[in-house]
């Protein structure tokens, strides 16, 4: 056989594998396998048939980034009754919610969401009281409902970018992985090789903390409900860690609704908002623990609040940073929430102290809504001061790739630089300011640690205090930081809070009085 002959035997494999790939990968060949799932649910014309649906179910939600102990387990921290009514002809739902918040005291949590569209209402609590639906909240809503079990299947094949993916294996058993782009996301469908429905679809998302992320719906339980197969258990995971668990109780398809199941009073279309529809899990996470997410999709609030000579507090909707001003640099205390607070943060700082770096960020705690943002000071090449018992929890959140949506650190490169202390406390002083890092671990967060500045008397603290307009809220846990902070000996004078604003400790101390009767 001649070099040329070799040659051309080589060209025809080359150009038979390409067309082989090419073929495998021909949105045709994806096409036909979604065809597949709808037969085995049913068949397309029962799936376009369904025009409404009203379900109940019940369940847990789960949270993975707020652990006691730095990358320890997750907890439960609810539980949940929920009537679901879908309309799956028109964007448009109403979701009336009943859960128990276990993590905090199984204090309830209910409220109601009507979406029409573009709009939406929340009512929360027994007050009745309707505002209009943040639109990141709706958006994140309404991206949902695209994998719901009755629409995922339609959906897909909608999309002219539907392609095939590798083939995978899920617990055991082989999966057709087709995958789509819509309005920006990648949803990625797993179908099982042997039933042909659907065992789950992954969002591929960006996470604070954890980078680029799958957030995944899984679906179990398949059952038949007149002529359509759908499952009656759902489990959300992110990066495979569960989120929410539920066990649908019933389903009832193309129900005779009310004129007004979907109603958005006029006042409510009128109320302005001047933040984007933007879809991130990170806010269904907030819903479920009942905590603020209003900064998400607009430019966040940065206020200046000045505690002493040097010593500000940058105040947001929900969460501070705190700037200590020294010599010839600054020192940042904290850096919460996400990547898009620490670059308004950020500015409105360099603004301030154009001819000094902030050189060192202090985290009071590894909590997902108090590290968050903390890349952002990453990038700035601030060095990062913890406990020994967080290193490798700032280190993962160091490395992590965030290359769906590209946050400061990813886009820098800078390499990062971790200090870690133990044995005691952790002084940064200039030769006359003075900040001094206290580790105190409490019941909320083993990795806690308090920053107290000596010349002017001042404790900055996350979570257990939360001063607001000079009052306190007694609670166990508080009467719990009174005791482990008197174990230190300090001279405080006054409390900054990274929620709220700030207090005499003689508040603090009377608070915590109060609560242990």
């Amino acid at each position: 056989m001649t070099k040329a002959d070799v040659f051309l035997i080589s060209l025809i494999f080359f150009i038979v594998s390409g067309r082989t790939d090419s073929l495998h990968a021909q949105p045709s060949g994806a096409r036909a396998l979604v065809e597949e799932a709808a037969k085995a649910m049913g068949g397309l014309p029962a799936l376009r048939a369904l025009k409404n649906q009203v379900i109940e179910s019940e369940g847990k939600q789960f949270e993975h980034a707020s652990p006691r102990q730095p990358l320890g387990p997750g907890g439960q921290i609810s539980t949940f009754r929920y009537i679901l009514t879908r309309d799956l002809a028109q964007p448009r739902l109403r979701l009336e919610w009943n859960g128990t918040l276990s993590s905090r005291s199984n204090e309830p949590l209910r409220w109601v969401e009507v979406i029409d569209g573009s709009v939406g209402l929340l009512e929360e609590g027994a007050s009745g009281k309707q505002i209009r639906l943040h639109p990141a909240r709706l958006a994140t809503r309404m991206r949902e409902e695209k994998r719901a079990a009755a629409k995922i299947i339609l959906v897909a094949l909608a999309q002219n970018n539907l392609r095939r993916l590798a083939d995978a294996d899920l617990d055991g058993k082989p999966q057709q992985v087709l995958a789509f782009q819509e309005s920006g996301d990648e949803f990625r469908v797993y179908l099982d090789a042997k039933s042909k429905l659907p065992s789950q679809v992954e969002i591929m998302e960006d996470d604070p903390l954890e980078g680029d992320s799958r957030y995944t719906l899984r679906y179990s339980d398949w059952r038949k409900v007149d002529a359509v197969m759908l499952p009656f258990g759902l489990r959300t995971e992110l990066n495979g860690k569960p989120l929410q668990e539920e066990q649908i109780k019933s389903v009832r398809n193309n129900v005779t609704l009310t004129a007004d199941s979907f109603s958005v009073p006029q006042a409510i279309r009128d109320q302005k908002v001047d933040a984007k529809a933007v879809a991130f899990q990170w806010v269904q996470r907030r819903v479920a623990t009942n905590f603020s997410y209003q900064d998400v999709g607009r430019t966040p609030p940065v206020e200046f609040a000045r505690l002493a000579e040097g010593v500000y507090q940058i105040r947001g909707s929900s969460h501070n940073t705190v700037i200590v001003e020294m010599r010839d640099h600054l020192i940042a205390v904290e850096g919460p929430l996400y990547d898009e607070r620490s670059v308004s943060v950020i500015k409105a700082i360099r603004e301030r102290f154009p001819a000094k770096p902030i050189r060192y960020v202090i985290p009071t705690h590894t909590h997902l809504d108090h590290s968050g943002g903390i890349r952002g000071f990453m990038a700035e090449g601030a060095t990062v001061v913890v406990p020994f018992v967080a290193t490798e929890f700032y280190a993962r959140v160091a490395k992590a790739p965030h290359t769906i949506r590209p946050d400061s650190l990813e886009k820098s490169k800078r390499a990062v630089v971790i200090e870690s202390y133990g044995g005691g406390y952790r002084t940064l002083t200039d030769g006359d300011q003075r900040v001094e890092i206290y580790p105190l671990p409490t019941s909320h967060a083993g990795d806690f640690q308090v920053i107290y500045l000596p010349r002017e008397k001042i404790l900055i603290e996350a979570d257990h205090v939360s001063p607001r307009g000079g009052q306190v809220r007694p609670a166990p846990i508080l009467s719990e930081f009174v005791q482990a902070i008197d174990k230190l000996n300090l001279d405080i004078r006054t409390v900054a809070g990274i929620h709220g604003d700030s207090v005499a400790m003689e508040a603090v101390r009377a608070a915590a009085k109060a609560g242990q009767k």
